[in-house]
């Protein structure tokens, strides 16, 4: 079952797609091992661009250290997004029943505070930022995300993605959405279809051609070619292996109000 969980921050809204990551149970455990994660926040640095998201894996080592690779764009409101890479490390703490904190530090300086709730045994995390510091603002949002166990295999580049895969895309902060189904070759190729709702409701199908990268720590990048009138639509993405295969995803690099995020799932 899907919830759809709406920000608003001013004349900004995003929209957050949270998929379930298991049954809560009182018997879960501190997490261990790779999450990957997707953050929907606001960003007043510069303060005409509020809208922000977060994408990365975090790495547990079982006795309160994380760190990890991320992606943040902010520039929802602002001509153009900008995104950048980095690290980040932290600590948290869990308790017996699976709740806990999360604190991270990123490179550029800005820290997040985020309360957690594990499901199944540690496998997938319920987020929800509860203070933050440096260019992000709590003060008009409330911010939250999802995180499920990274996929392991991803050491052997493209060949370690091959399938379809579902999922939607909503955007802001015009209400519209694009369910799509992306097909990955296992050479670096990948096809994108769906038919996009927009407001009216106006609809269209959409196939687009394009190219994928990944990297060892299951972090990748969608290329799309460009269709007339549009630019290249650039995707990055974390693999995971709740459930079986799946990929966190934020568009990035792209004109436009919103932020766009999307979970999708090996069909």
């Amino acid at each position: 079952m899907n919830v759809v969980a709406k920000v608003s921050h001013g004349a900004f809204v995003s929209v957050l797609l949270f998929a379930a990551v298991g049954s809560l149970s009182p018997q879960t455990v501190t997490p261990s091992g790779s999450i990957g994660f997707l953050i929907s926040t606001s960003y007043t640095d510069p303060t005409n661009q509020p809208g922000a998201a977060i994408l990365g894996v975090m790495n547990f080592n079982g006795a309160g250290s994380v760190s990890g690779p991320y992606l943040l764009e902010y520039g929802s409101g602002g001509p153009l997004p900008v995104t950048t890479t980095g690290t980040f490390s932290g600590t948290y703490t869990s308790s017996a029943a699976g709740a806990g904190t999360i604190n991270i530090s990123l490179d550029n300086g800005d820290a997040l505070t985020l309360d957690m709730v594990t499901a199944d045994s540690g496998r997938g995390l319920q987020l929800v930022v509860t203070s933050c510091s440096g260019g992000f603002d709590l003060t008009a949002s409330v911010v939250g995300g999802i995180g499920m166990h990274a996929n392991r295999s991803t050491t052997g580049g493209v060949a370690a993605l091959k399938g379809s895969y579902g999922g939607q895309f909503a955007y802001s902060p015009q209400p519209s959405r694009w369910p799509f189904v992306a097909s990955f070759d296992g050479a670096g190729n990948v096809t994108v279809s769906g038919t996009f709702v927009g407001a009216g409701p106006s609809q269209q199908s959409l196939v687009y051609p394009g190219t994928y990268t990944l990297n060892g720590k299951g972090m990748g990048i969608i290329t799309l070619a460009p269709q007339p009138g549009q630019a290249a639509q650039v995707f990055h993405f974390v693999v995971t292996n709740e459930g079986g295969p799946g990929l966190l995803t934020l568009q990035t690099g792209r004109l436009g109000n919103g932020v766009s995020l999307g979970i999708a799932h090996l069909q």
